[in-house]
C-alpha cells in the first residue's frame, strides 16, 4: 500500500501520462498518413543501439547512450570484470570492492551509489534476459564478457522507460551474424589468480550458435578474500522463415564458499592497507551463489517494416551467506540470526507490435514477472563440546519466510522524424508491483511478521534530437526530460531500520525527476560527446544502518543532482589514439531528514543535515587511454589512467575515501598466420593505496574496500582463423 501522501502527486503523474500517450498516438497517426512504406536505413550511419525495443541510428537517438564493443571490450583484457569496459564509458562510475562476495558498486549519475552489495538504481540485460530481479535488485557477474560483442549504455531520463530503477541501463549483447570468435584464452597474475576461457561457434546458415565457458580463480591480495566462479553461456539463433527469428539464450554462473574480508575502519587501514578486519576471520565470513538463467524470444519482422515478439524467461538464483553478526546481537526474539539462505526463483513474459510508417514508428508492449523468495536465517554459531560457542557455522533457525513480487507494466513508445534533421522520441509506461510475506517463524517475543505492499506507479520521458552535418562530419544536438520511480527491493523491506522485527512498511518509493541537454559529434579525426543534467530525487531509499554484513533502509527527504560527462575519442596519427571520458557531479541532500537506528543494541536518532553530499558519490572521475597500434595490427601498446575525487561514507559525511589516481599499462600481440595472440598488463603501475569501494553507512565504521597493489598479468591464447570454421 503506497503511501496516501502519494495520491496527489499521483494524480498529477497520470495527467502527465495521459498527455504523452495522445501526444505519441497523434504523432504516430499523423506520420502514418504520410506514407506506408518503411524508409531505407542511410547506409553510411556509423553506429546503431539496440535500446527502448528497437534497433535505431545512434544519430537519431535523443539521449546520452554509449557503445563499448570490438577490441576495447576484449584485447587486453582480462574479460573477469564490468570495472573494465565501463570505465571508459561517460556518466558511469565503476566502484570496485576486489570482493567477489558483494560484487562491483555500478553508478549512473549517483543512481546506484548507496547499494551495499550487487547493483542497485540500473537495470541490467544479457542477450535479451533481465540481469536485474523484478524487484530491481541485479548484478554485474551475469555479464559474460568474453562471450559478448557490444555493451550499450543508456544514461539520463530515456533510461527511465525501462521501468522500475532504471536510473541508467546497460545491456549485454552476442552478435551472432559477426565472426563466432572460437578460441581458447588464459591469463595468470602474479598474485596468484587465474583464469581460462574457451569458446565455439558456427555464424552460417539459417542456424547460428555461439557457445563458452570460464573458471576464474581469484587469489586475494588481503587475507580471507579468495573467489572461484565459473560461467557457461550459450546463444543460438534460428531462422525457421526468412522473416522470423527465434533465440535462445542461457547462462550459469557457480561461486562457491567466496571468502569475504569485510571493510577496514579508518584506523585499521590506515595501519594496514592491505589488511582484513578480525571479525571476517573469526566468523569465516562468505557468501555462496548458484545462478542460472535460460531466455527465450521469438521475432516477425513483417514486409511493410512492422514487427512482432514475444519473449519469456526463467532465472534460478541461491544464495548462502554467513556474516559477522556477534552471539549477544542475536539474543534478540526478533534476530534472523547471522546466516542467510535464500533460494530465488523468478520467470517472465513480454510481447509487443512495433508500427512502422516512413518517418515514424509505435510500439505497445506488455510485460509480467514473478519472483518467489524462501528466504531462512540461522545462527551464525553452535554450541561446542565445552559449552563455548563454535563461530561461522549454522545453528538454530530464526527467521523461515516466503516473499513474493508481481510486476505487471504496459508501455508506448513512439519516434517520429519531423522538418528534415529533427527526431522526437516518446514513451510512457504503467507498472503494478505488488510485494507480500509469509511468515513461518513464529516464536515468544516474535509475532507474525507477514504483510503485503501493493505500489501503482508510471514512468514517461519525451526527447528530441536535431542533426547536423553529414554521418561522418556531424553531429546532433538533444535534450530529454522524464519522470520515473524505484520501489523497495525485498532485501530493503526485510530489515527495519529500528531493529524492530518484521516487514519494513515504513518504505515508499523514490520519485526521480530528470533532464538533460546534450551534444554529439563526429569527424575525421574525433568524435565526441557532451551532456549536462539534472536530476531531483524524492523519497529516495538509502541506507540506514550497514553493520555485519546486514543493511536496513530508510526514505531520505529531497535529493539533487546535477553533473557534467564528457567523452572523447580519436585518432592522432602514426597508429596513435586516444580515448578520454570525465565526469562531475554534484549530488546532495536538499532537505534536512532524520530516521531512528538501532546499532549494536543501543537506539539512537540519526539526523542528516541539508546540504550534505550522497555518500558512495565522488565528485569527479574520469578514465584516460593513449593506444599505439602498427600499421599490420599485430602490436599494440597502451597508457591507461583513472581517477576519482573523495568518496563520501555517510549521509553525515563523517568521513571520505581519498581522492586517488592509478595507471596501468598493457603490451599486446598477434600472430594474423597462426591466430595465437597475447597481452601483458601492468595494472596500479606506481603501487597506489586506495579505497576501491565505501560501504555506505557501514554501522562499525568499517567503511573501507582496498583495493589491491601493483598487479602484473600476462595472458596469451588462440582464435580460429575463419577458414578453420566448419
Amino acid at each position: 500500500m503506497a503511501s496516501s501522501s502519494l495520491i496527489a502527486h499521483g494524480c498529477r503523474r497520470r495527467v502527465v501520462v495521459s498527455a504523452v500517450a495522445l501526444q505519441l498516438l497523434v504523432l504516430a497517426t499523423q506520420a502514418g498518413a504520410q506514407a506506408s512504406a518503411p524508409a531505407a536505413e542511410d547506409a553510411a550511419t556509423l553506429d546503431t543501439v539496440r535500446v527502448l525495443g528497437r534497433v535505431r541510428p545512434l544519430a537519431d537517438f535523443p539521449g546520452a547512450v554509449s557503445v563499448v564493443s570490438g577490441d576495447a571490450l576484449h584485447r587486453g583484457q582480462r574479460e573477469s570484470s564490468l570495472a573494465e569496459p565501463l570505465a571508459r564509458v561517460p556518466g558511469i562510475a565503476v566502484l570496485d570492492r576486489h570482493n567477489f562476495a558483494q560484487d562491483l558498486q555500478v553508478q549512473s549519475r549517483g543512481f546506484g551509489a548507496r547499494s551495499s552489495f550487487g547493483v542497485r538504481g540500473l537495470r541490467l540485460v544479457v542477450d535479451g534476459i533481465p540481469g536485474s530481479a523484478a524487484d530491481g535488485q541485479g548484478q554485474a557477474a551475469t555479464f559474460p564478457l568474453d562471450m559478448l560483442d557490444r555493451i550499450e549504455v543508456l544514461r539520463g531520463p530515456l533510461a527511465l522507460q525501462y521501468g522500475n530503477a532504471a536510473g541508467g541501463v546497460i545491456v549485454g549483447h552476442t552478435e551472432l551474424s559477426q565472426e563466432p570468435r572460437s578460441g581458447i584464452d588464459a591469463w595468470a597474475d602474479d598474485r596468484g589468480s587465474r583464469r581460462l576461457a574457451a569458446r565455439a561457434g558456427s555464424d552460417g546458415g539459417r542456424l547460428r550458435w555461439r557457445a563458452g565457458a570460464s573458471r576464474l580463480d581469484v587469489q586475494g591480495e588481503r587475507p580471507h578474500s579468495d573467489a572461484r566462479r565459473t560461467q557457461l553461456g550459450a546463444v543460438l539463433e534460428w531462422q525457421p522463415h526468412p522473416d522470423q527469428l527465434v533465440r535462445i539464450a542461457a547462462q550459469s554462473l557457480v561461486q562457491p564458499d567466496t571468502d569475504d574480508p569485510l571493510g577496514l575502519d579508518r584506523e585499521t587501514w590506515r595501519r594496514d592497507r592491505h589488511g582484513t578486519d578480525p571479525a571476517a576471520l573469526r566468523w569465516n565470513t562468505r557468501k555462496r551463489i548458484d545462478n542460472h538463467q535460460l531466455g527465450l524470444r521469438w521475432q516477425h519482422d513483417a514486409a511493410d517494416g512492422d514487427q512482432s515478439w514475444i519473449g519469456v524467461h526463467a532465472i534460478q538464483r541461491d544464495i548462502v551467506q554467513v556474516l559477522a553478526i556477534p552471539e549477544g546481537a542475536q539474543a534478540a526474539p526478533g534476530s534472523g540470526g547471522g546466516v542467510i539462505d535464500v533460494a530465488r526463483r523468478s520467470h517472465g513474459m513480454e510481447a509487443g507490435h512495433r508500427w512502422q510508417w516512413r518517418t515514424a514508428s509505435l510500439a505497445l508492449g506488455v510485460e509480467a514477472a514473478w519472483l518467489d523468495e524462501a528466504r531462512k536465517g540461522y545462527e551464525n554459531f553452535v554450541a561446542g563440546p565445552d559449552g563455548n560457542p563454535v563461530p561461522g557455522v549454522r545453528g538454530r533457525l530464526r527467521r523461515d519466510e516466503d516473499n513474493r513480487v508481481r510486476t505487471r507494466d504496459a508501455y508506448l513508445v513512439g519516434d517520429w522524424r519531423f522538418a528534415g534533421p529533427w527526431t522526437a522520441l516518446a514513451g510512457v509506461r504503467a507498472s503494478r508491483v505488488a510485494f507480500a510475506s509469509d511468515d513461518r517463524y513464529i516464536a515468544a517475543g516474535n509475532g507474525d511478521d507477514s504483510g503485503r505492499l501493493d505500489y501503482d506507479e508510471q514512468a514517461v520521458s519525451l526527447g528530441v534530437a536535431r542533426r547536423f552535418g553529414d554521418d561522418r562530419t556531424g553531429g546532433e544536438l538533444f535534450a530529454s526530460v522524464g519522470r520515473g520511480f524505484e520501489t523497495p527491493t525485498v532485501t530493503e523491506l526485510a530489515y527495519r531500520p529500528d531493529g524492530g522485527a518484521g516487514f519494513n512498511t515504513g518504505l515508499v518509493p523514490a520519485h526521480f525527476g530528470s533532464g538533460e541537454v546534450g551534444l554529439r559529434w563526429r569527424g575525421p579525426a574525433m568524435r565526441g560527446s557532451l551532456a549536462l543534467y539534472r536530476i531531483e530525487g524524492r523519497d529516495e531509499i538509502v541506507p540506514a544502518l550497514s553493520q555485519g554484513g546486514r543493511t536496513r533502509y530508510a526514505n531520505a527527504g529531497r535529493t539533487r543532482r546535477m553533473g557534467v560527462e564528457l567523452g572523447l575519442d580519436g585518432d592522432i596519427g602514426a597508429g596513435w589514439s586516444y580515448v578520454l571520458a570525465a565526469n562531475w557531479i554534484d549530488a546532495r541532500f536538499v532537505h534536512a531528514f532524520g530516521y531512528r537506528v538501532v546499532r549494536n543494541g543501543v537506539a539512537e536518532t540519526r539526523t542528516v543535515a541539508d546540504g550534505n553530499r550522497l555518500p558512495g558519490v565522488a565528485r569527479a572521475s574520469g578514465f584516460a587511454e593513449l593506444a599505439w597500434r602498427s600499421d599490420d595490427d599485430r602490436f599494440g601498446a597502451a597508457v591507461e589512467t583513472r581517477l576519482a575525487s573523495s568518496v563520501p561514507v555517510d549521509d553525515i559525511n563523517s568521513d571520505a575515501a581519498p581522492g586517488h589516481a592509478r595507471v596501468a599499462l598493457r603490451l599486446d600481440w598477434r600472430h594474423a598466420g597462426s591466430g595465437w595472440h597475447g597481452f601483458a598488463r601492468i595494472d596500479n603501475l606506481f603501487d597506489r593505496d586506495f579505497a576501491g569501494s565505501v560501504i555506505v553507512n557501514e554501522g562499525n565504521r568499517r567503511f573501507f574496500e582496498p583495493a589491491p597493489g601493483r598487479t602484473v598479468t600476462l595472458g596469451f591464447g588462440w582464435r580460429a582463423r575463419p577458414q578453420e570454421r566448419r
